[in-house]
């Protein structure tokens, strides 16, 4: 259940990031505003308050009512997403606007450019933060058990409540968090000594 919370939650949380950075880099108000409004709530709204609002306030005030894992998935979903965006777009302005006019005037299209010129030099700089944000998402799934998600850490408190060894339970869980997060640092890390080149 946590891998599967970590899946959905890094694929929905970093395409809605990507989106909302080309929203709020947008020169359309109508993209741009709505996209920084956004950002700001779900990066400055704890995940825990975020979960328990979407599972026990939503379906009071509009009548929807979703599960625990959906929920927790759309909570982190939304959590993620705010912050990514925000490491999209500053990767994406941290190159100099110089280079885009060069491209121009070199003869590459709009699509050429960001493919061949901003892409290859903004990833350099997006992966650092980016796996940091992974690596807090792996661990945040654990405030899933708050909605009664039966996660790891929820696992192990069942656990602990029939034989009263919390030491030991939380120890284990302590190394399979390990487990996940050490091989998912590592194949970011691999990307991010990559060496991109521009065909």
């Amino acid at each position: 259940m946590t891998l599967e919370l970590t899946f959905f939650s890094l694929i929905f949380g970093t395409i809605l990031g990507v989106l909302l950075a080309l929203c709020k880099l947008s020169k359309n108000s109508l993209l741009r505003y709505p996209a920084i409004i956004f950002i700001e709530i779900f990066t400055g709204l704890p995940l825990l308050v975020l979960l328990v609002w979407l599972f026990y306030a939503l379906p009071i005030f509009t009548g929807i009512t979703i599960s625990a894992v959906p929920t927790a998935i759309i909570g982190l979903s939304l959590n993620l997403s705010g912050f990514v965006a925000e490491i999209f777009r500053a990767g994406i302005q941290s190159i100099p606007k110089g280079q885009t006019e060069s491209s121009v005037a070199l003869g590459l299209s709009k699509f050429q450019t960001i493919k061949r010129i901003i892409i290859p030099q903004a990833t350099k700089l997006i992966i650092p933060p980016l796996s940091g944000r992974y690596v807090e998402t792996i661990k945040l799934t654990s405030l899933a058990s708050i909605i009664a998600v039966d996660e790891l850490l929820h696992s192990g408190q069942n656990l602990i409540s029939v034989n009263f060894r919390p030491l030991e339970v939380y120890t284990v869980i302590a190394i399979v968090y390990l487990i996940i997060i050490i091989p998912l640092t590592f194949i970011l890390r691999k990307f991010e000594k990559k060496k991109y080149v521009i065909n």
